[in-house]
């Protein structure tokens, strides 16, 4: 699944209608995202279950040590956590949208809890076995204990462009042929909601135009609203 797919099918019909030369790619890619965000909540909040065609890897990435001395937030003069940035991610229950941090090598996984249970495990020396930890994540910051130099994430993002693809080696930023973190049920659900509600195209006009030049078309290749699985 690309964002290159479903802006193609927008294009199509709105192109079979009428002149589609106003419609930007990136005003479309912010509908696209808002939707994504908006539709997996939803989603959620009717199945309990995350959809792994919703989940993004995030590269390995580099821990810092952090102390009180440097971070205000850590109230405990003796503790020291690992420190990292974080892709924004989507708000769900239980903070799901952080759905798995380990260390780099995958061997140590660490737990989910807040700041302050964090803070208070460290304090009160909770036995580890050396395959798991805790991590909090505060923003964007996450701090995760015990000490580790690199880790590595699976997280549904709020924007899933704000993390970068690995290729041969090599991080980039995400284009929009790259795979875009959807399953093709909520695509095609993203794509009416564009037609119909941000572009006023009635849902009788869109069935007609697939119907008749399905071929043409990469997400809505059945009758709309049904996934092509």
């Amino acid at each position: 699944m690309k964002v290159s797919e479903l802006i193609w099918d927008i294009l199509e019909i709105k192109s079979a209608l009428e002149d589609d030369s106003d419609l930007e790619e990136m005003w479309l890619l912010h509908k696209i995202n808002s939707y994504r965000g908006l539709f997996i909540q939803q989603d959620f909040a009717l199945s309990n279950e995350i959809n792994p065609q919703w989940l993004q890897r995030v590269p390995k990435f580099k821990f810092v040590k952090s102390t009180p001395a440097d971070d205000p937030s850590i109230s405990l003069t003796s503790i020291t956590l690992s420190k990292a940035l974080m892709p924004k991610v989507l708000s769900l229950p239980d903070d799901l949208g952080t759905y798995r941090i380990s260390g780099s090598s995958g061997i140590i996984q660490f737990e989910p809890c807040d700041f302050n249970t964090l803070l208070m495990k460290i304090e009160i020396g909770e036995e580890k076995d050396g395959v798991y930890g805790y991590y909090a994540r505060v923003g964007s910051v996450l701090y995760a204990w015990p000490l580790v130099m690199e880790g590595s994430a699976i997280i549904i993002a709020e924007n899933p462009f704000d993390v970068q693809v690995q290729n041969e080696g090599v991080l980039r930023a995400m284009t929009f042929d790259d795979d875009y973190p959807l399953d093709i049920g909520l695509a095609q659900k993203i794509i009416l909601e564009i037609l119909t509600k941000d572009l006023s195209i009635s849902d009788r006009t869109i069935t007609d135009i697939v119907n008749d030049s399905q071929e043409q078309f990469k997400i809505l290749k059945n009758e709309p609203g049904k996934a092509n699985i």
